[in-house]
């Protein structure tokens, strides 16, 4: 059911929370959940403006809206396809991008998208897979770090620094002992001071089982069911420091979390970038894990919050967006691009 309105505005109040307003024309369709879904249909510069303010915050620099703006563009457009079995585009939450319509707009970031209209990021004449986090811990992911499939050649591990502060080729962080002089440092970064740039966050072995117990069950593991977890081991990291393997010892058996899924089935790590200090008790018996670690989220592509130290230090957004993603072309939107491939 369409519903229009002669301005092509509309107030939506949900569950009776506050109300917020919308541009361009609201449908109502049913789902498969028995309920309904509320799709906004607009104009992809619209849509922007319920974008960018929410994921890049008001306060930003601005070439770091403009570098979202181009971003977040390039990821609603790569992305159309993403619910069309469910009839509509995007999601309005994090799983895609935040959208709140017109809440939150201000003249300074339209004037931001205004001037970057059209424009998109592209890798040999196709949009690029335009992922971005607010925190990557001082060093970007690569695709495969976090999920499988074919890699992106322009989402590989980068230092998130203007400076020469460490050097990966030399130093690979897939070894433990240069990651753990890694996550030592905290200056000359580009999110140094940010909160999430470094952090540790402490689990009982109780705790950790809880959480895992119950992800276990979530995603039907056959191992569901645990009582007790009794030794956590980081087996395998990539080339940028993540976590790509790790073993978690229960009383039913061990445990194999890959990559993304270990944010997943763990409370304590807010990414894979991070080591374990076992906390012992005065008997010296293992109590719990402190997770020692750096950034929040995925960390593959640009961040967010490195994006405005660029910014603040003259980057231009194109600059700063060929930092994040080497090797791709900063383009007007024409025919000739090709919006995705499928790839395996």
């Amino acid at each position: 059911m369409a519903i229009r309105s002669r301005n092509g505005l509309f107030n939506v109040q949900e569950d009776g929370g506050p109300e917020s307003r919308f541009a361009g024309e609201l449908r109502l369709q049913p789902n498969a959940y028995g309920t309904f879904t509320l799709v906004n249909d607009v104009d992809i510069e619209v849509y922007l403006r319920g974008v960018v303010p929410h994921e890049i915050g008001p306060n930003a620099p601005d070439n770091a809206v403009e570098a979202q703006t181009i971003i977040a563009r390039t990821y609603a457009l790569r992305n159309l396809r993403r619910f069309e079995a469910d009839d509509y585009e995007l999601c309005a939450t994090i799983h895609c991008q935040v959208y709140k319509g017109l809440q939150g707009t201000s003249p300074r970031i339209d004037q931001a998208i205004a001037r970057t209209k059209g424009l998109v990021l592209t890798y040999n004449n196709e949009l690029v897979d335009a992922l971005y986090s607010s925190t990557t811990g001082g060093v970007t992911a690569s695709f495969s770090d976090v999920w499988d499939g074919a890699e992106r050649p322009y989402l590989k591990a980068v230092i998130d620094s203007p400076n020469p502060v460490w050097d990966l080729k030399g130093n690979s962080l897939a070894d433990e002992q240069a990651f753990r002089k890694f996550i030592a440092l905290n200056q000359g970064f580009n999110e140094t001071g940010r909160t999430v740039f470094r952090w540790e966050r402490s689990a009982t072995l109780q705790e950790l089982a809880t959480t895992l117990q119950t992800y276990l069950e979530r995603t039907q593991n056959p191992l569901a069911g645990i009582q007790t977890v009794q030794k956590l081991e980081i087996k395998r990291r990539s080339p940028s420091g993540r976590v790509l393997e790790l073993d978690v010892t229960t009383d039913r058996g061990i445990v194999k979390l890959l990559k993304n899924e270990i944010r997943s089935a763990l409370g304590p790590p807010r990414s894979t970038l991070f080591y374990l200090q076992p906390n012992l008790n005065p008997q010296n018996q293992l109590t719990g894990y402190t997770f020692v670690g750096g950034g929040f989220g995925h960390g593959v592509g640009m961040s967010q919050y490195g994006s405005y130290n660029l910014a603040n230090l003259g980057w231009s957004a194109a600059r700063i967006l060929q930092f994040y993603y080497p090797g791709t072309t900063l383009q007007p939107l024409d025919e000739s691009i090709v919006f995705w491939r499928e790839t395996p």
